[in-house]
């Protein structure tokens, strides 16, 4: 009984090798519901202007994005930041991207977000190089949950294989911060605009950016 088993788990292997890479795929395309979503832009305390004409997704910082939606915010201090919303079938870690392009990238401590009445935990990476030093505050949402780069993989695997579509976002807050005793003040500042986008944003487009 144990060997018929063992034989049955190796033929399924090899039936689900043999339709991940065995037979011809159809070209990744995901949902159009970026394009969908109502990004207020001038939420309480901020202005913006659209950014996404002036970006280079030549750049191998972006080489792996289908869609994106970039708008940049400046609040009443004059302190600003970009938002991206990352389109794409597979994301690339954003410290590998940010290093291929020459920045001395240092990893930063998780960060925990109030969100509404919950909260959740965003990735924090601090890019530097010369004249052009950020705070990169990103998490990775996949279908309306919030995911880890482990849990990104394993979906894109089962999505990959079966051809299925998915909504898949990587959001980001790249935050101007000169020096390294400067983070906290700019995760205040992207605490501040989280909490102002998520209060305008409309409540059934709120689980496609902050998960559920």
């Amino acid at each position: 009984m144990k060997n018929a088993r063992h034989y049955i788990v190796i033929g399924l292997l090899l039936v689900t090798g043999f339709i991940a890479y065995g037979l011809p795929k159809v070209k990744y395309t995901s949902p159009d519901t970026l394009s969908k979503l109502t990004i207020p832009y001038r939420p309480a305390g901020w202005l913006s202007k659209d950014s996404s004409q002036t970006m280079d997704l030549r750049d191998l910082r972006y080489n792996f994005i289908s869609k994106v939606f970039a708008r940049t915010y400046i609040n009443r201090y004059g302190e600003g930041l970009l938002f991206l919303i990352l389109d794409a079938g597979n994301f690339h870690h954003p410290k590998i991207c940010f290093g291929s392009s020459g920045a001395k990238v240092m990893d930063i401590p998780d960060k925990e977000f109030q969100v509404g009445e919950r909260k959740i935990t965003a990735h924090v990476l601090y890019s530097q190089k010369p004249g052009e030093s950020q705070l990169l505050v990103y998490w990775i949402c996949i279908d309306k949950k919030l995911t880890d780069w482990t849990g990104q993989k394993v979906s894109q695997l089962y999505y990959s294989m079966f051809n299925k579509q998915k909504v898949g976002f990587m959001v980001r807050l790249d935050i101007p911060c000169a020096t390294p005793d400067r983070i906290e003040n700019c995760l205040n500042l992207a605490q501040e605009f989280i909490t102002s986008i998520y209060a305008e944003l409309p409540q059934e487009q709120r689980e496609y950016v902050f998960g559920k």
